[in-house]
């Protein structure tokens, strides 16, 4: 059983070598002739994203995230809105890690990432010896309700491998075997132990406006 995916997701296997490739010839957005990301936030509101464009019908909120994936004492930065036309809780986001001049982006400059950080972990995932996050997914429930069934569709794992954030998917857990109801009772039931619980901003249009950010033409298109 695997979870519903909209095409152009970045846990593609294209979207991967497209973003490898773009930073080869030294084309990303943002990252031209190796420049560094001053604000993330201008940063992703620039960026020309296919599926944003379609699925997020207009601009009604931007959010601004910050958790330490790797442990390394300095916070990343995810900047995403709501996708509304794939579903009343599907929140996509690019990602950047913190550098000497800036910011970077970790994910593909041509697609957002499907994460909701109600409830994430973060810390070691003991069974890829990383540091990083962990989501479980239900196709059935949102993830605030995801404690009424015994079976997660998707646990997947994001962590930070040099200038890019990976995705893994472990599969579906199942709560009824006891070797994966350990697995869930680790990042989600009573052993659960999180490093920290990332930290989330929210800005309006005329917030944005105000603090003087350009918005993109997708942004004033709004589905009555």
């Amino acid at each position: 059983m695997s979870r519903t995916k909209i095409p152009g997701y970045s846990r593609t296997l294209l979207a991967n070598v497209g973003f490898w490739l773009l930073l080869l010839c030294g084309t990303a957005p943002g990252l031209l002739n190796g420049q560094s990301i001053q604000d993330p936030i201008a940063d992703y509101l620039a960026m020309k994203v296919p599926d944003r464009i379609e699925n997020a019908g207009g601009l009604f909120v931007i959010k601004k995230v910050e958790v330490d994936i790797d442990g390394d004492g300095t916070p990343e930065v995810f900047v995403g809105t709501w996708y509304r036309k794939s579903g009343p809780n599907t929140w996509l986001w690019a990602a950047y890690k913190k550098d000497s001049e800036g910011y970077r982006r970790i994910t593909p400059p041509d697609s957002d990432i499907l994460i909701d950080f109600s409830n994430i972990y973060v810390g070691e995932i003991p069974e890829i010896h990383q540091q990083g996050l962990v989501q479980g997914y239900s196709l059935e429930l949102d993830n605030k309700d995801r404690d009424q069934s015994n079976m997660l569709s998707d646990l997947e794992y994001y962590y930070i491998d040099g200038d890019r954030l990976v995705e893994q998917s472990a599969g579906p857990l199942d709560r009824d075997d006891p070797d994966q109801l350990a697995a869930y009772n680790f990042f989600f039931g009573p052993s659960r132990k999180v490093r920290e619980t990332p930290r989330i901003e929210s800005f309006t249009i005329p917030e944005l406006i105000q603090h003087g950010y350009k918005l993109p033409e997708w942004a004033k298109h709004v589905v009555r």
